[in-house]
């Protein structure tokens, strides 16, 4: 996978800028949630045996009495990888190693691969407040375009499909999109209808675009911008890390009466928002005014360092992952954007590796918790590695003890971290 081996390629350069924002602080030992890792990610078909599974997404759904269901996208880099999305078997929801995982919501949406009605390979979720999940399936097997690109959205208490959005061909580039974030927006609350309608905001990173689905009409449109193509920093060209763009998005909470939407590229220092009001106007993106938006796209400050996967809680704080520096970091959105207002809320090189995926869920108690998925960075050049060691794992952190600093709970168990 090109993204992978350009994330790996990118490191040095982070390296060498990580004093910038960490300096000054104490990096204390952050001793994450572990619920699952895997030393041995087994698909459970004889015929895979021995193909590479990367999961790449995270999704934990809540339900009665701290009642947990996990999810993970695994795209497809053959076509004999059995299932693309998948659960943690319930039986195994107790199993911190190698438990094992089933096809979501049945095998028969995973065969053949080249079946366009059911689902190619998967590598984007977001789960809903009404009980959704939504799955964006980039149609691709090791970047071979069999399928467009397209939204599923599934009915997370019958485990049913309840809407299917194919992305028309203006919307992306077959074989060279890659989507490294989606978020979904719902209307407000008291909205009628609002379990049937929602807006997915999806990050093509090699496509240098945003897409936009408007779930209660079934349009989605395409938004370029220049902040959302690779940077020009000559250190991060020299070092190879110059091919992609938009990696993240997030939205502000939707409490607040402006809202934006937040992105960055994957090479850049800058953090980017827009009002949301603006990228919700379909008509203006298909308009001969669409390139005079050069004051909407705001620039908020440097942190002096890359980050990854980004996500914003329902108060305004925006965590980012460091790639391959064993730390997240959060901003609070009511303040400067500088590296003297960003803060290290974890420090675990052990745990926080390569974060591809980076959620947060409200637990049974209506808590907000972080979720990360987290991997070692060599299984993403074809590295082999020793059989027993970890390979990936997923962490969890209620986002009230990372901001006070105080041991990590999460509802999926009412131990402390482990």
């Amino acid at each position: 996978m090109e993204l992978c081996k350009f994330l790996v390629r990118a490191t040095f350069v982070i390296l060498a800028s990580v004093f910038g924002v960490l300096q000054g602080q104490p990096l204390v030992l952050k001793d994450l949630h572990t619920l699952y890792r895997w030393s041995n990610l087994s698909l459970g078909d004889d015929q895979a045996k021995g193909n590479r599974f990367l999961p790449v997404d995270v999704d934990i759904e809540y339900g009665d009495e701290g009642r947990h269901r996990t999810f993970l996208t695994i795209p497809r880099l053959s076509m004999t990888t059995p299932f693309t999305l998948a659960t943690v078997i319930a039986d195994d929801n107790e199993v911190v190693e190698n438990p094992r995982l089933e096809p979501y919501p049945s095998e028969e949406w995973h065969v053949p691969p080249n079946n366009c009605s059911g689902i190619t390979s998967a590598i984007r979720t977001y789960i809903d407040e009404c009980w959704r999940l939504w799955v964006v399936d980039s149609g691709q097997v090791n970047s071979l375009q069999l399928c467009p690109p397209q939204i599923l959205t599934f009915d997370l208490v019958k485990d049913e499909l309840v809407q299917r959005h194919s992305l028309p061909p203006n919307s992306y580039n077959p074989s060279v999109s890659i989507f490294t974030a989606l978020v979904v927006d719902l209307p407000d609350s008291g909205t009628p209808n609002r379990c049937l309608g929602g807006k997915a905001y999806i990050a093509d990173a090699w496509g240098y675009g945003l897409i936009v689905f408007d779930s209660l009409t079934g349009r989605s449109w395409r938004i370029e911008h220049e902040f959302m193509k690779p940077s020009t920093v000559p250190e991060l060209v020299r070092s190879g890390s110059s091919q992609a763009g938009i990696f993240t998005v997030s939205l502000s909470p939707s409490e607040m009466e402006d809202r934006f939407l937040y992105f960055h590229t994957l090479n850049a220092f800058n953090e980017v928002k827009v009002p949301l009001s603006l990228i919700n106007n379909e008509t203006f993106w298909h308009s001969p005014n669409v390139t005079d938006v050069t004051g909407d796209f705001r620039i908020l400050g440097t942190r002096g360092i890359q980050c990854e996967s980004e996500v914003m809680d329902q108060s305004g704080n925006l965590f980012c992952s460091l790639i391959s520096l064993g730390a997240l970091i959060s901003w609070d959105g009511k303040s400067k954007y500088t590296a003297d207002d960003i803060q290290v809320v974890a420090f675990n090189p052990q745990k926080i590796k390569f974060v591809t995926g980076l959620k947060i869920n409200r637990n049974s108690k209506g808590e907000e918790e972080l979720w990360a998925l987290s991997s070692e960075p060599r299984l993403f050049v074809g590295a082999a590695l020793p059989e027993k060691e970890v390979k990936f794992q997923i962490i969890g952190c209620r986002t009230a003890d990372l901001l006070a600093n105080t041991p990590c709970t999460v509802g999926a168990r009412n131990t402390t971290s482990a």
